[in-house]
């Protein structure tokens, strides 16, 4: 079975770089530095095409869900109908979920050889599905529909399980880091419920991508705990991030 490398599916090396400042890893131990000395800070260049961010992306919606979400921080959270805003997070979140549960159901499919590594797609499979449920559950007539994803850019990215679990491990903590990101700025409680609990389960998937790659020998460098505090990604960094890579047909439109 052929290893695919990650530099082969991330040639510009920016969704790792996105990752590491999410607190994944950098396998070779330069690009930080390199960037560093170039004077590129972050993410800060998008030309990847080949990569997953089930992190982030976003399907189409109506138009007065379009455009970022207002970082107005919330004054309390109300129960009852979501206002406009706890609409965009929540479809916000939700397409990714959506992309996430894609992505797992089809690894799924492949029925790696690795007992650890197959049971890690099955069980996060049945995590992002019943992630998509609440969330529609919570937005109800305003929840978006699924996106349509490109299965060519699936199919590279599950084409042997060191590629699949070494994605997972770059993508999860991306993730994460939208969630925290967005979460300050809901005001409706239960897509705060729903937010909250699956931010810590991202968080957890992260983890646990990230022990397999590092159990598992394919990257001695993968750290499952790398901080204390995680980030919080913006909203116009997870686009940024998510609108050069080829994973859905068409836009991505928030």
């Amino acid at each position: 079975m052929t290893n695919i490398k990650i530099e082969q599916l991330d040639r510009s090396g920016d969704l790792r770089q996105a990752a590491d400042d999410a607190g994944a890893w950098d396998p070779s131990g330069t690009r930080r530095e390199m960037l560093r000395k170039a004077g590129i800070g972050g993410a800060a260049v998008f030309g990847v095409n080949a990569l997953l961010s089930p992190l982030d992306a976003f399907a189409s919606a109506s138009k007065s869900q379009k455009g970022a979400y207002s970082t107005s921080a919330s004054k309390s959270i109300r129960r009852g109908k979501p206002n406009a805003n706890d609409v965009k997070i929540g479809n916000y979140a939700l397409t990714l979920e959506y992309l996430e549960a894609a992505f797992y159901a089809a690894a799924v499919q492949q029925n790696f050889a690795d007992a650890d590594i197959n049971a890690f797609a099955k069980t996060v499979a049945r995590h992002e599905a019943a992630h998509v449920a609440a969330l529609k559950r919570v937005l109800g007539s305003a929840a978006v529909k699924p996106p349509t994803v490109n299965t060519d850019t699936v199919g590279r990215l599950l084409a042997d399980q060191a590629t699949f679990i070494k994605t997972a491990a770059t993508i999860e903590p991306v993730g994460t880091a939208a969630y925290a990101g967005a979460g300050p700025y809901l005001n409706n409680l239960a897509i705060t419920k729903a937010a909250l609990s699956i931010h810590s389960v991202e968080a957890n998937h992260a983890a646990y991508a990230l022990a397999l790659v590092k159990l598992k020998s394919i990257d001695a460098t993968a750290d499952p705990i790398p901080n204390a505090f995680n980030p919080a990604f913006s909203f116009a960094k997870t686009i940024r991030t998510v609108s050069s890579l080829n994973v859905v047909k068409g836009d991505l439109q928030p």
